[in-house]
């Protein structure tokens, strides 16, 4: 079998791309491994940035379903930020009146939602199949794919890598290198009756020994919260069976978080994933017919750990340039080379500044001074710097 296009990964940066190409005319192939609804390891928050991406997708309709769905809950109260020493800083977040500045909803919810807005005149759809083999075939690349104990071979174009973190795309076709420096671990557990949460909002603790990553709460819609944690890979020896114990650590160490999860009961089993902070020099982000997105990319940002919208753009952007790629018949690096510049003018000037915050954040000061009441604090308020600061909270 013939196709254009191989989407692998059918989260918001495979889906993105599915309706970038679609709306191109160009048929595709859209895959994953999970059969949906399935649920992901995720912080659950978004704020106004994946509204406006879902925008730029020209899809009114989806960003209009999200919005009307009964597993969103919006959170009026923005996002809570809190310091080492316990102070709170709520980031001024604007937004349109009739909306919240920031939303949490469930992951497996929210991909299941998107998934249902793939055009099947043009998309051939197959969930619960596997990706086993990739490598180049000719004017082609050749991808062996597995459903049970199926197997096909497909031949297509071009390949476009929205498959994660541990992205299968880049390991066979673009040989990637890691720097523990530019990865972080983290830890994430459902549980019911957290305190503190009568104002929906979102909170994140940036304290020690998490510096520079951070413990986050987030409320859902159907009573749950989502806690979780993330910290630099190379602090805690690149082992992620160490999280669990630096969850149980941070919140006996903080009155205010044991205060929050004093009646709180666990619900399910803590579950831990890596993530690849935006603005890394080692990402290899397109290559000889293909392009990666999303996570798959490294499109987290460094300071918030925050990417969905970013992927949602980057499949967008990726599905751009493959359809330019097909028109012209041109799909060497260099050709493809225009959807790292898309990237770079999107999102780098956010990436340098995060990754900058991220290294001064590395002790609880700036922190405690960020959220502090100090004059020099107050008068920082009104500078550009934190405004920009502001901007970088929204997830």
């Amino acid at each position: 079998m013939e196709t254009n296009v191989l989407v692998v990964g059918a989260g918001p940066a495979g889906v993105a791309s599915s309706i970038t190409l679609s709306q191109r005319g160009i048929d595709h192939v859209l895959i994953d491994r999970a059969v949906f609804p399935r649920d992901k390891v995720d912080g659950n928050a978004f704020g106004q940035d994946l509204l406006a991406a879902l925008d730029r997708l020209n899809r009114a309709d989806l960003a209009a379903a999200l919005l009307a769905s009964p597993d969103l809950l919006p959170c009026p109260a923005g996002a809570w930020i809190f310091s080492d020493r316990g102070d709170r800083y709520q980031p001024p977040l604007p937004h349109p009146d009739d909306q919240a500045p920031i939303y949490t909803m469930d992951r497996q919810a929210m991909d299941a939602l998107l998934l249902e807005f793939v055009d099947r005149s043009t998309a051939d759809l197959r969930l619960g199949c596997e990706l086993v083999a990739l490598e180049p075939a000719g004017d082609r690349l050749a991808a062996v794919l597995k459903i049970g104990e199926q197997t096909e071979t497909l031949h297509t174009k071009l390949v476009i890598g929205a498959d994660g973190a541990r992205s299968r795309v880049a390991s066979l076709l673009l040989n990637p290198t890691e720097d523990p420096t530019d990865r972080a671990l983290t830890l994430h557990r459902y549980y019911r009756n957290v305190a503190g949460f009568e104002q929906p909002h979102i909170e994140a603790h940036y304290i020690q020994p998490l510096l520079p990553g951070f413990l986050f709460i987030a409320p859902l819609a159907d009573g749950r919260f989502k806690v979780g944690l993330g910290t630099r890979a190379d602090r805690i020896g690149n082992d992620p069976t160490r999280l669990s114990g630096l969850l149980s650590e941070v919140i006996a160490a903080k009155p205010w978080l044991r205060e929050r999860l004093a009646t709180a009961e666990p619900i399910t089993e803590p579950e831990t994933w890596p993530m690849t902070f935006g603005g890394s020099a080692q990402i290899r982000r397109s290559g000889d017919r293909v392009l990666l997105a999303g996570d798959a990319a490294g499109l987290c940002n460094p300071l918030t750990g925050f990417g969905t919208a970013k992927a949602i753009d980057s499949g967008r952007l990726a599905a751009a340039v493959a359809a330019t790629a097909i028109r012209v018949g041109q799909f060497d690096r260099a050709a493809l080379s225009a959807y790292d510049r898309d990237l770079q003018r999107l999102f780098d000037q956010e990436f340098v500044l995060s990754r900058r915050i991220n290294r001064w954040n590395q002790s609880p000061w700036l922190m405690n001074f960020l959220t502090g009441r100090s004059l020099p604090r107050r008068l920082l308020r009104s500078a550009k710097t934190l405004h920009r600061w502001d901007a970088l909270v929204q997830v």
